[in-house]
């Protein structure tokens, strides 16, 4: 803990400091054993020791992220020889298709940097309604090489072989091709054939292009295990949109349905608003100040659109 403030100055109570570690004898002992002498601990005595203990923490977190620094480039250098890139993949993408029978189609990009995610950079695109995911990915790289770099150092595709060759096929057609390296995680599959996304499943696939065969990853290796929580993170993002997408479309269809909401009122709110949610949460001044909603008609309106998300009655 950082904060320095009241009375707890990091100091240990005289107290309280036979308590943790299993004791103080036990402690004195295992340090005694590293020391290769006699060690005898007490809790600080002045602000001099209380400086030189926040000294010693300080250095501890320090050493801890360097550690863990090592650690991530270490995976990731692994993560880049498995896969034959030229370089430790520093910038990942990873996308994800979502829909319902091809309505409110969504695909996820999640952006990881040095090994950790970076979910300001998170993104999601809303695609033409499709049950086609090849599809859906082709015409997704048209809208990834619009937005411009930085270009990932890997763009991992949840999906098999099909999925990867849409997504190779149309950076060949932009004539990118070689823009950056493309590789896909295919979920295990069930007896009946299905994807098996069963929790803790560590018999996922990773296709390459130019490979008919999956890569020969050692189930539950951390190369592997470290794409799956990639993959497992952009379908989590990418199905959470979509669901967020339809039931937008089934409130804005069910606004409709309401008596004395016809299409120009409905465009008016949502050009106001944004979302149902918001519609609702107006109050009955906000809703008068729209044109041509008078006071009886902004009362009618928020009791409506209240009982239409649950928020209860005016």
């Amino acid at each position: 803990n950082e904060d320095r403030g009241g009375e707890d100055d990091g100091a240990i109570p005289p107290e309280d400091a036979d308590e943790g570690f299993g004791g103080r004898d036990v402690l004195e002992q295992a340090l005694a054993e590293r020391r290769g002498g006699p060690v005898r601990v007490v809790a600080p005595q002045n602000t001099a020791d209380n400086q030189l203990v926040d000294m010693a923490a300080a250095n501890a977190r320090e050493e801890a992220r360097r550690r863990r620094g090592q650690d991530g480039a270490a995976l990731l250098a692994r993560v880049g020889a498995a896969l034959s890139l030229p370089d430790a993949p520093g910038r990942i993408e990873c996308v994800d298709v979502s829909h319902t029978g091809g309505r409110q189609t969504r695909v996820g990009m999640v952006v990881y940097v040095d090994g950790l995610p970076s979910r300001e950079e998170y993104r999601i695109y809303a695609m033409p309604d499709s049950a086609d995911d090849y599809a859906t990915l082709h015409a997704w790289v048209a809208r990834r090489l619009e937005s411009g770099p930085p270009w990932p150092d890997l763009l991992l595709i949840d999906g098999g072989r099909g999925q990867l060759a849409a997504v190779g096929r149309a950076l060949a057609e932009a004539g990118e091709e070689r823009l950056f390296p493309l590789a896909a995680i295919a979920k295990a599959r069930d007896e009946e054939g299905h994807a098996d996304r069963r929790a803790g499943n560590v018999a996922d696939r990773i296709f390459v292009p130019g490979r008919a065969n999956p890569l020969p990853l050692r189930e539950g290796s951390q190369e592997l295990l470290f794409l799956q929580q990639v993959r497992d993170a952009t379908h989590r993002f990418a199905i959470g949109r979509h669901r967020r997408a339809r039931r937008g479309a089934a409130l804005s269809g069910e606004l409709m349905r309401l008596p004395g909401v016809g299409p120009a009122t409905a465009r008016l709110l949502w050009d106001h608003f944004g979302s149902v949610e918001a519609m609702a949460g107006a109050g009955e001044e906000e809703l008068r100040a729209l044109p041509g909603v008078g006071r009886a008609r902004a009362a009618a309106l928020r009791e409506k659109l209240r009982r239409l998300t649950g928020a209860g009655g005016a």
